[in-house]
Order: C-alpha cells, then structure tokens, then sequence
C-alpha cells in the first residue's frame, strides 16, 4: 500500500496471499461443492464406495462420509469447515455425515446463482435462516411417533447400504430388541456398548450379547476357566516384586544375600495373592503385568486371571459389575469386588480364546461381536452397526422419526415454495433456492439407483399431494409409501443434519477475505473422483 508518495506498507508477511471479496467467496463455494460432488456417489443404499489408498500404500474402501474427508485431509480452509462439519455430525449423531456434507455443496450451489444476480450476502444468510427454520417446523408436522417397529426400521434403513449384511432384517431387529433392553431411565450409554471384528465365519454369525468381554484368554491352562457367581476384582497394579515402584537400586554382593532377596520377593508376592484370595475374589482382571511367580500363586489359589486388560475394558466392566477399579493391592477388601452370574473362556475363532462375562451386577452392557470373511467386511459391518446405534439411539431421545428415501426433504420444499410466496422482495429467491437445495437429496439417492431424475422428482412431489410419506424407494426403484416400506430416518438426526449444513453454509458465505501464510494447495484433486483446480 502507497500513500502520497511514502513508501510501501507492509502488512503481510513474506510469501502470503490474500483474497478478497467475491473470488474469496467462490473460491469457498468451490471447495465446498467438490467435497459435495465427491460424496454425492455414495448417498443411499445404492450409493458407490470409495477406495482410498494412503502414502504408505493402505487401502481402504468405505462409503462413509466422514472417513473418506477424515482420510484424505483436504487442504483448503472451507473444506477443514466442512470436515469439522462432518466430525461433529460424527461424535454427536454417528450418523447422517454424508448426508450433512451434500447439503451443504447443494446450498452453496444455490447461492452461488442468487449472487451471481446481486443478491447481498445478509440477504442470502438471513433467508437461509428463515428456510431451515420453515424446514424444521414441516419435520415436526409430518413426524411419525415410533415404537419397537418403527425403530427396527430406523436402524435397517440407516444398515442399508453400509454392509454386506445377508441378514439386515434379522439384524436389526435384535440389535433394537437389545438395545431397549439394555435401556436405563429411558437412555442407552453408548459407552456401555463395546463392538469386536473377527475375521471368519460369516456376518449372519455376527452376535450381539448383554455381556462384557476380554479380548484375552486365562492366564494359566490350569486355572478356572469357568466360574459361577463369580466375585470380580479390579486392579491397576503389578504383581511382580521386580517392577519396583520407585527409583530404588538394591546391591547384593553375595550368593546367599540374592537367595535371600529371591526368598522375600517371593513371600511379598504369596502375601499380595493372599490379600486377593482374602477379599473373597474369584476372578481377578488386572491392567498390569502379572509376574510368572505371582500367576502360580494365582493358580495355586484358583483365580480365574487375565493380565494387561485395556483400560477402557476396566471401566466398561466396573460399572457393569459393579467392581470398584484398585490401585494398591494392599487396599483390596470385599467392598471392591464386583458381581456376575457367569466369567468364562471361549474360542471365538481357530485358537482364539474371549473371556465372556455375563449376568452382570447392572444392566446396561452390550457386546457385539461382528464376523465377515474380510478386513473390508468386517469394517463396514461395524460402520453400519455404529451408524444404527446412533440412529435408534437418537430416535429413542423424542420417539420421533421421519419418513425416509427424501419424502422429508420433498415435503419441506413444497412448503418452502407456498411459504415464499408471503415474500415480495429477494428474500422470496433465497427460499426457494433452498428448497432447490432439499431437492437434491432425493435426486441424488434416485440417481445412484440409476433412475431417471427428472421423472422421479415429478412423480414424488405429485404423490406428495396424498401423503408426505411418498418418497424414492431405491430397492425397488421407484415412489412409494415410505412408512409402509419400512423406510424411516431419526427425526432428531435429520434435524440435526439440516442444522448443522445451514449454518456451516453461512459461515462460509460470510467470508470475504482469506489470508494464507503459506502457499495455497489444490483443492479437490486428493478427493476421489474430483477435478484438480488451484485455489
């Protein structure tokens, strides 16, 4: 910068750029609309994977949203907005990330074209504002009231899709049956649910169990392996007299001084195992390394043991038995120990031993142990299975849940359209460009299941004069009564999603200067299937 003749100001340190104004905006909305296109593909039970191959050469092939940006890093600061986007979807809702990333390309899209006729950016959020807010009010129109049913179809309808379940119906419906099960003052912890992949037999063997397991097997073969009313002991402790617990060096200079030492470690760890056997346990888990000497003084004393147990399989069984997690072993009494009906060992697969804890103390606990022939398989059984608690669990929070394959999005942008019509200034263009937006949710589900677009989006709203429940059924290909086909989604999720795109949008509406420190990278060119353009 140059005023009268002086010398140049410089704001910007060295190798930074800037840019301003409306090519600041677009740039934004490109990069926005590239993550958008890149996931479209995968929208939908019939929607593609993609294969992601990392610098060290890994592949993996997923369909999910949020691992396919979390996996490529794209670079461009909008995109990290949308990558945020999707990770809270991901930690608040689980599901629903995919979904939540499209809407947001589509309504950038949309508003790309009302500034492209002048529209002011205010007006284009404040009218984006008004449309989420009209879009909500329908969802709690049409809402339909769930049940045990209706909530088995809200978990298969967000499986679909995402595995290659032989037996999705099946497998829904026992893990909504367990679930409620496991329901406590009308909530289900999610923490209380631990999901194992083992690579074998096939996914119809998949189980789901209300019960914990160890991912060890029993320490010694001549220990218990099956134990009734078992009495259960937590620790975080070493029973090994060689891992000292402070900085201590001890000298021996004789052969009957380190017998001697051999003698006191070994009376110091029988007396460590006696305090265990005093409190009355019968099963002992421990997070530390457990010495040979201290395993046959734990045989000796017949404790079913497991060592090095992981920390958060601690926890999960403290609240489950109700056991009460000991640092110092001497500390250990009675009033420690939790209770289950029933700690045993089992092959899981060839040479592969669990330890099963059952009948716990509290309810609440949830295993499932998922089975595929594959690595492949058995990661996208689990992302479905994620994807399902998530769904159920969120539609158990209102018992609502809203009619899927887009009737939703199709219901809302009829009635953003009559809504419009109360506006006479530009506010009126920005409604119906987000019902523009909502539309294309279902245009893309019929387009991955090879349908003609145009015809679908015709027919729905047409059928949509009936029944707002009328949405894209792309099994069969075809309009259809979502509610009578089983097809629903979790009001709270969809609510959710809506939120979260409609803000994220206007944040990047908003922008109109980026500052780089350091050279801008290409946008869209590590997303699969994307053009490579320099920002």
């Amino acid at each position: 910068m140059v005023q009268n003749n002086q010398q140049p100001l410089i704001v910007l340190a060295d190798g930074s750029t800037r840019t301003v104004g409306s090519q600041a905006t677009k740039n934004n909305i490109m990069a926005a609309k590239l993550l958008s296109n890149a996931l479209k593909t995968t929208l939908g039970p019939r929607g593609m994977d993609k294969m992601l191959i990392n610098t060290i050469g890994d592949v993996k092939i997923t369909n999910d949203g949020y691992t396919i940006l979390k996996e490529t890093e794209p670079d461009h600061p909008a995109a990290k907005m949308i990558v945020e986007l999707a990770k809270t979807q991901e930690d608040e809702y689980v599901d629903g990330t995919t979904t939540s990333v499209v809407l947001v390309g589509e309504i950038l899209k949309q508003a790309e074209k009302l500034l492209e006729q002048g529209i002011a950016i205010s007006t284009i959020v404040k009218g984006l504002e008004d449309a989420k807010n009209k879009t909500l009010d329908v969802f709690e129109d049409i809402a339909i009231e769930t049940n045990e049913e209706e909530l088995i179809n809200v978990a298969r309808t967000s499986m679909s899709g995402k595995g290659s379940f032989t037996n999705l119906d099946s497998m829904a419906e026992k893990l909504v049956k367990a679930l409620l099960n496991v329901e406590q003052d009308g909530a289900i912890d999610k923490d209380m649910i631990k999901i194992r992949k083992i690579h074998g037999e096939g996914t119809a063997d998949t189980e789901i169990t209300e019960s914990v397991t160890i991912d060890k097997s029993v320490l010694e073969s001549e220990m218990p392996k099956d134990v009734k009313n078992a009495k259960i002991a937590l620790l975080q402790y070493p029973i090994d007299a060689r891992e000292l617990q402070n900085d201590a060096k001890i000298k021996l200079t004789t052969p009957g001084e380190y017998q001697g030492y051999l003698d006191k470690e070994a009376a110091m760890l029988e007396e460590e195992v006696q305090t265990i056997v005093n409190s009355g346990a019968t099963v002992l888990f421990n997070n530390k390394k457990i010495s040979d000497l201290g395993q046959h003084y734990l045989t000796k004393a017949g404790i079913l043991t497991a060592k090095r147990v992981k920390a958060g399989d601690l926890e999960r069984l403290a609240k489950a038995t109700g056991a009460n997690i000991v640092n110092n072993i001497r500390e250990l009494t009675s009033d420690d120990l939790g209770e289950a009906g029933h700690v045993y060992e089992r092959e899981v697969f060839e040479d592969r031993e669990y330890i099963f804890i059952e009948d716990c103390k509290n309810k609440g606990v949830l295993n499932i142990i998922i089975r595929g022939s594959t690595k492949h398989i058995t990661d996208q059984l689990e992302q479905a299975i994620n994807d399902a608690i998530g769904a159920v669990i969120r539609a158990r929070k209102e018992n609502k849940a809203l009619p899927g394959g887009g009737a939703a999005e199709i219901a809302a942008a009829k009635a953003l359209r009559k809504y419009a019509n109360q506006f006479t200034d530009k506010k009126q263009l920005v409604i119906l460009a987000y019902a523009d937006a909502l539309e294309q949710l279902p245009v893309a589900l019929a387009k991955n299941a090879g349908m003609d677009t145009i015809d679908v989006l015709t027919e729905a709203l047409a059928a949509q004069e009936e029944s707002t429940n009328m949405g894209v059924n792309v099994i069969k290909r075809e309009i259809s009564d979502m509610k009578e086909d089983g097809v629903l989604d979790s009001k709270n999720t969809k609510v959710g999603i809506v939120d979260a795109a409609t803000e994220v949008s206007g944040e990047i509406l908003r922008i109109d200067d980026v500052v780089a420190t350091k050279p801008m990278t290409p946008v869209g060119g590590d997303m699969p299937g994307t053009p490579n353009p320099y920002m």
